[in-house]
């Protein structure tokens, strides 16, 4: 098959690409280098690290084949690449490392060019090990996911990984003159993976989850490849589509806001999507992206899209670090940036259920993605000056309610396995101003921790619900937590669960004390938490743990257990009867700031309301929650303080905002608020709390052509 295109950059003259090995640039930073630095000549062993051994394998085969390489035709690359394909190739003859995305594209991408450009260096001995290796693969991977392969659906989808898996399939198909196998994952890919986007550039993990930032790179890089080989306008399509994720997902100053991904992956690693977000800038002449990607636009870089990308005068445009409160599209909620000091997210997406920019896919195919339910809706982070490896000084990294399910040491403490905590069912709503933000969600705690697609999530159902009330300021993040049974239910264990994160430990970050003043009060890093009021009255606990499980020697994070004192603590079951409720109010905030003057669950008993009202230094805020399934009128009372008597209501399912009289010192609020909906009633001198102020990363950092250089 003929893949030849032409290719056109910005900037850049049409240049006639020879077949489907793509032109590098030679006014590249690391045009000269990246092949002797990058391919490890005469060395007879190929690397044990297997993502190390597929970016060799990449460099190598365009050292030694593509005609605008600088060391075109030398045989020592070939030899080379000979060695880390045997490597390859002979595990997946063994039926090793089947479908695993470490090398795969790569070594079917490179044997496809060999095969292809120079059929003289594969001996017969060869190419019937290779072949036998990679229809073995294949069918592997054909058969893990028919879902996608076979019927075009969604549901099963892992974008960084699959995306790999797909392009080894359709070079093996190439290489065997296989035009329907090939036709397969063209459509994988085409019409399935580019679909896949969120809504403000993030990229999908599993389920319905945004990829962090490094993973966020390999989806980028891997539809920009395919772009480039196939011509594909869709892929081209998804690549643009990315344009804001590094405005929306990084702060100015390079740390990426967490709490925002799949439990697991916060504070993955110390990747801030630097490789994208260059290539981005390369694509669009975009100045914010540059500033992110420029850190890896350098002399050693290795990676080759850098060469083939590379365009010269880039002008670097530093995102604004104060800018309130704007909606970010890939989480469906607020996002808050303060002075570049203080931030959080409050993640409004069903990460089971998609979003906007989903809905027609779901609904044709009917399956929810295979992900883990949310361990935590809001997250919250203080920075500082870069050290460490990063500007973090701590974060607030989940916050949750949980019920532990059966006796026995946790072993999962990220995903649940004793204890259960992820959400299922959710019924989010979020409201976002200039100067806050807010969520509430009602949502069944799920035993599911990550499972394939299926139709229904019932089999994951507990008797427990979780149902969170929270307001976002520029001064604090302040909720109303809840657990309550809808059966009688025995457990080992009921409680809420704080965890604060100094990052990862031989990754990025440093350790912080997490230290107790009073029986209310935590402090981590420029972090503090207090309890303003709770009816978990037992044991508080306090471990240091690892972010990633996979590290264990870990302990730049810590764990706080604030328990039920109906529990003993030492594994015996406690049986609590229907309608068994438990809940706690808390304020986090940073060091240079003050904890809520007040703070209170106006309701605690109540099923079918929950109302927190608190008091800051600029405002005093009355948020209602309707607990139920069906509309409600509520009717109370906001008292104003005497130093901001300017009141309004803001509602979770409309644009408008409502001026209240508050010049009797009290506001008397009615509202009819639909199912899971939430008003807020805010009092204060700040203009921007009583107007309508909502605003999208667009309105923040521009759209399309406003991002790129004059």
């Amino acid at each position: 098959m003929n893949l030849a295109l032409s290719l056109t950059l910005s900037g850049l003259a049409t240049a006639a690409v020879p077949s489907d090995l793509l032109p590098l640039n030679p006014t590249a930073p690391n045009y000269a280098t990246i092949f002797p630095k990058g391919v490890q000549i005469g060395n007879p062993v190929a690397p044990a690290e297997r993502f190390k051994l597929g970016h060799e394998v990449l460099l190598a085969v365009y050292a030694y084949l593509a005609p605008t390489s600088p060391v075109v035709g030398d045989t020592s690359y070939r030899d080379r690449l000979l060695v880390l394909l045997d490597d390859c190739f002979g595990r997946w003859a063994q039926g090793k490392e089947l479908a695993d995305i470490t090398c795969l594209w790569e070594a079917s991408y490179a044997y496809y060019l060999l095969k292809t450009h120079d059929p003289g260096a594969l001996s017969e001995a060869r190419v019937g090990l290779y072949e036998s290796a990679l229809e073995k693969n294949e069918a592997r991977i054909l058969k893990d996911n028919r879902l996608l392969y076979d019927e075009g659906i969604l549901a099963n989808l892992w974008l960084n990984g699959d995306i790999r898996l797909a392009k080894s399939v359709y070079f093996t198909a190439l290489a065997r003159n296989d035009a329907v196998t090939a036709g397969k994952a063209r459509r994988a890919i085409d019409e399935v993976m580019t679909r896949s986007a969120l809504g403000d550039g993030g990229t999908r993990y599993v389920g319905f989850w945004g990829e962090v930032s490094s993973y966020h790179d390999e989806s980028v890089g891997d539809l920009i490849w395919w772009w480039l080989i196939t011509g594909s306008p869709s892929a081209k399509a998804a690549v643009d589509a990315t344009l804001r994720y590094a405005m929306v997902t990084n702060e100015p100053d390079g740390f990426t806001g967490q709490s925002a991904n799949i439990p697991y992956k916060h504070m993955y690693n110390n990747l801030p999507g630097r490789n994208s977000a260059l290539w981005k800038a390369y694509l669009h002449n975009d100045g914010y992206n540059y500033h992110f990607g420029a850190l890896a636009e350098t002399p050693a870089s290795t990676d080759l899209l850098n060469a083939i990308l590379y365009q010269p005068s880039r002008i670097t445009r530093i995102p604004p670090h104060d800018v309130g409160a704007f909606f970010d599209a890939n989480i469906q909620g607020p996002r808050g940036r303060f002075g570049g000091r203080w931030g959080w997210i409050a993640h409004g997406r069903d990460v089971q259920k998609g979003g906007p920019e989903h809905q027609a896919l779901i609904i044709a195919q009917a399956y929810e993605g295979r992900q883990c339910g949310k361990a935590t809706f809001v997250g919250a982070f203080a920075l500082g000056p870069v050290a460490d490896k990063t500007s973090l000084k701590g974060a607030l990294d989940t916050v949750l309610v949980e019920f532990k399910e059966s006796a026995g040491p946790e072993k999962d403490l990220m995903r649940g396995n004793k204890y259960r905590y992820l959400a299922q069912d959710e019924q989010t709503r979020t409201i976002t101003r200039k100067n806050f933000g807010s969520l509430s969600t009602s949502y069944r705690i799920s035993r599911r921790t990550n499972s394939p697609a299926t139709l229904t999530w019932d089999a994951g159902r507990t008797p427990w619900l979780g149902q969170q009330l929270w307001v976002l300021t520029g001064e604090r993040i302040l909720g109303l937590m809840q657990i309550h049974s809808d059966a009688p239910s025995t457990v080992y264990g009921l409680d809420t669960r704080l965890v604060f994160t100094g990052g990862r430990k031989g990754i990025m970050g440093k350790f912080h004390e997490l230290t107790q003043p009073d029986v209310s009060t935590f402090v981590f890093g420029d972090l503090r938490a207090k309890i303003h009021q709770t009816t978990f009255t037992g044991n508080i606990t306090r471990q240091r743990i690892a972010i990633s499980d996979a590290k264990s020697t870990d302990d730049y994070s810590a764990l706080v257990r604030v328990s039920d004192s109906a529990i003993p603590g030492d594994d015996t079951p406690v049986s609590f009867p229907e309608g068994a409720r438990r809940w706690m109010v808390i304020d986090i905030t940073r060091d240079s700031r003050n904890l809520a003057t007040s703070a209170e669950n106006l309701l605690p008993e109540d099923e079918t309301w929950a109302v927190l009202q608190f008091e800051e230094e600029n405002r005093k805020i009355q948020i209602v929650q309707n607990l139920t399934s069906t509309w409600q009128t509520y009717r109370g009372n906001l008292v104003v303080g005497s130093t901001h008597a300017i009141a309004s209501l803001h509602r979770s399912w409309s644009e408008s905002v409502t001026s209240l009289d508050a010049s009797t010192g009290a506001v008397v609020v009615t509202e009819n608020v639909p199912a899971y909906g939430h008003i807020i009633a805010v009092s204060s001198n700040e203009p921007d709390d009583h107007s309508y102020s909502h605003r999208g990363s667009e309105e923040v950092y521009g759209k399309g052509a406003d991002l790129k250089n004059p």
